[in-house]
């Protein structure tokens, strides 16, 4: 039976710092003193070294080509999308001196929404060759070299073991494996994929002893996005805590207040400066339960903190951290206190609505690997101990944890990861099929200096120019060309110019049609309408209510056409969302003999009617909540007017009803479910 002194031990040495005695006293000296460049590692001749590291570096470019490869390869077949056009923008802007400026993120007007200074060093690469490409190849890179410093901890940790030089470079396999590695390296561009090394580094210094290595690093990683001051912090707090060789509490201290300072600059001062005055907008946006500032989301925390563990509790977080540890078999959080500077940064991440964050596919995950694997490192380390405590072989415990790793990862990348050799793996996702062709037949149609709205996929082949949009923003100055695909439900919200630009009046910009592949759609723009407002409902039960008309074949738009008997008249509807939308309308149009409030609930005798749902069934209400949620949809209803239809007025009653239950909505206020919008002659000459 174990003996509470006995507990305590235990618990004792799981929780000291790497290097300590449970008191804090160091019981190996900081690298940095041992003088000793070759680590000293017993068992091993300096050429078994030497070859050690030679197959390091062959690993190293194995695994910076096959990340490389797989995201050029992504990219060519349209796999990539608004987020690395975002940056190849930013960045392509800056190198023209047009400082972060971006016509992409259309919340911001006209300006980039983060603080990430290092995106600065693209500079002199994009003077030497401007090409989106770039940021996939640096970032597989910068990926890659993650694993240079976890291998050199990982080979002085276990210098003096019979097998540690295998399960050094065994652990650097495992992270050039590792599922979320690969996933983050194939989601587009972000800057925090350039974190690995130089965090790594970081770690190396402060567990190394080496205390100039670790502010370098962590300086530089400060560069990277102004959301990075969380973790700084962390190692201040580590360091105050845990006090690990080379290190005082004065460092911590310093270290700490160096963090803090630095996020009231970024928040204050330099985000402020870059926005053109702009308030830091993720809290609302991703964090809305918390308020819609840094210093609300900091109130409720401090005042109301019991309310975090239901958010951290939710099923898809739980299992979002299961996906991400089991690779590693969950040894990593056998790695205390080490493991314990990723506890904020997830707890940030899981805090978040915003579900990339909390995804194994997203591209937060990879500034997460350092933390995991050099708890890694340390978690191998008292295992070893523990069995050879038990009498087992130290050569044999090595290379059964060693073989235990890989078969680990291997399930884990299998399940989880998203290239070759993977159940997730398509090889459509990686080819350029038929539709990709077609992509590039209709993307060569596209002048370099024209002005374009545009999906996803197409955003980063075209996004060095100085105004591109995504098809879900609605800028107010038309783009000279939109470039779309004709696909039910694109994008997950109505596109532009069926979303109207927000203000008023509406104005519905029209395109043409000037060129067609396949399902690609190349439209030029033609004339801008302003359309006429009507009276909207006050009837705050009403979903719907009918803002403004247009007749499109019109010079003057608000004026009644006339129309010969047999022809057509084509009348574009401006609808706005007033209440929350979960059921798909149909809307429709009448024309009747009469005009007055008696018709209001429709006739018998109707002369002429057209209806659909938006866009012909492409854009059901059900979706315009989504995304961007536009508060007006555009929608055009052609009028076919019968041939023997008798010459004179008539009039243009328009209405919804539910496609489901075929009920009505009482358009015309209470009482009446039709609205009337004018008249329309039809000419008998």
């Amino acid at each position: 039976m174990l003996r509470p002194a006995t507990i305590q031990r235990l618990v004792g040495a799981l929780l000291a710092a790497p290097g300590h005695t449970q008191d804090g006293r160091s019981k190996q000296a900081p690298l940095r003193q041992t003088g000793k460049t070759n680590f000293g590692m017993s068992g091993f001749k300096r050429s078994t070294l030497r070859s050690a590291d030679w197959l390091f570096v062959a690993l190293l470019c194995l695994g910076a080509g096959f990340l490389v490869i797989t995201a050029l390869l992504q990219h060519r077949a349209f796999g990539t999308g608004y987020d690395l056009g975002i940056y190849d923008q930013t960045i392509w802007n800056l190198s023209r001196g047009r400082v972060w400026m971006t016509t992409l993120v259309y919340e911001t007007n006209g300006f980039y929404d983060h603080f990430e200074p290092i995106l600065l060093l693209f500079l002199p690469l994009y003077w030497l060759w401007s090409d989106v490409r770039v940021l996939l190849i640096a970032q597989s890179i910068a990926l890659a070299l993650g694993a240079l410093p976890i291998y050199l901890y990982a080979r002085h940790t276990f210098k003096s073991w019979p097998a540690g030089i295998l399960l050094a470079l065994v652990i650097a396999a495992v992270y050039l494996v590792y599922p979320a590695l690969h996933n983050g390296n194939l989601n587009d561009f972000h800057e925090v994929s350039l974190l690995p090394p130089l965090l790594g580094f970081a770690l190396y210094g402060l567990l190394s002893g080496r205390r100039r290595l670790m502010w370098i690093f962590l300086a530089l990683c400060l560069l990277v996005k102004e959301d990075f001051s969380i973790t700084f912090l962390t190692f201040g707090l580590y360091i105050l805590v845990f006090v690990p060789a080379g290190f005082r509490r004065r460092d911590g201290l310093i270290t700490a207040a160096t963090a803090l300072v630095w996020m009231l600059l970024v928040l204050y001062v330099f985000y402020p400066a870059l926005t053109r005055g702009m308030p830091y907008p993720f809290v609302a946006r991703r964090y809305a339960w918390l308020g819609d500032s840094p210093e609300s989301a900091l109130r409720v925390l401090m005042t109301q903190p019991w309310i975090v563990l239901p958010y951290l509790m939710q099923p898809p977080k739980l299992l979002f951290l299961s996906r991400l540890f089991r690779p590693l078999l969950f040894l990593p959080l056998l790695g205390a206190p080490v493991i314990l500077i990723a506890f904020p940064v997830l707890v940030y991440l899981m805090l978040s609505s915003y579900e990339p964050q909390w995804s194994i596919q997203s591209y937060y995950n990879p500034p997460l690997l350092p933390v995991l694997f050099f708890g890694l490192v340390v978690a191998l380390a008292r295992m070893r101990g523990w069995l050879l405590r038990l009498g087992a072989r130290a050569r044999w415990v090595e290379i059964g944890l060693a073989a235990l790793l890989l078969l680990a990862v291997g399930i884990g990348y299998y399940t989880d990861g998203p290239g070759p050799g993977s159940r997730n793996f398509t090889a459509e996702r990686f080819s350029v099929g038929a539709q990709a062709e077609a992509g590039y037949r209709i993307l060569a149609q596209v002048p370099r200096e024209a002005s374009l709205s545009t999906i996803w996929p197409f955003v980063p082949h075209l996004s060095q120019r100085q105004r591109i949009y995504t098809v879900l923003a609605r800028p107010a100055l038309p783009p000279d060309l939109i470039l779309l695909q004709e696909n039910p439900g694109a994008e997950g919200a109505p596109i532009y110019p069926w979303a109207a630009p927000d203000g008023t009046p509406t104005i519905y910009h029209e395109y043409l049609p000037i060129a067609a592949e396949e399902s690609f759609r190349l439209l030029a723009y033609s004339r801008a309408i302003t359309l006429t407002p009507t009276v909207e409902g006050s009837s705050p039960s009403q979903p719907l209510s009918l803002s403004g008309y247009a007749w499109l074949d019109r010079k003057n738009s608000a004026q009644p056409p006339t129309v010969q008997p047999g022809a057509s008249a084509r009348l574009l509807l401006a609808w706005r969302r007033t209440a929350p939308l979960d059921r798909r309308f149909v809307f429709f149009v009448h024309l009747l003999p009469d005009g007055t409030p008696a018709a209001a609930n429709g006739l018998s005798q109707i002369v002429a009617q057209s209806g659909h749902e938006p866009g012909d069934g492409r854009y059901p209400t059900t979706e315009w909540e989504l995304w961007t949620a536009p508060p007006v949809v555009l929608d055009e209803q052609r009028l076919e007017i019968p041939p023997q239809t008798p010459p004179g007025e008539y009039f243009v009653w328009v209405g919804a009803y539910d496609k489901e239950s075929g009920a009505r909505i009482e358009l015309g206020g209470p009482g009446a479910t039709l609205k009337l919008i004018g008249a329309l002659v039809v000419n008998g000459d």
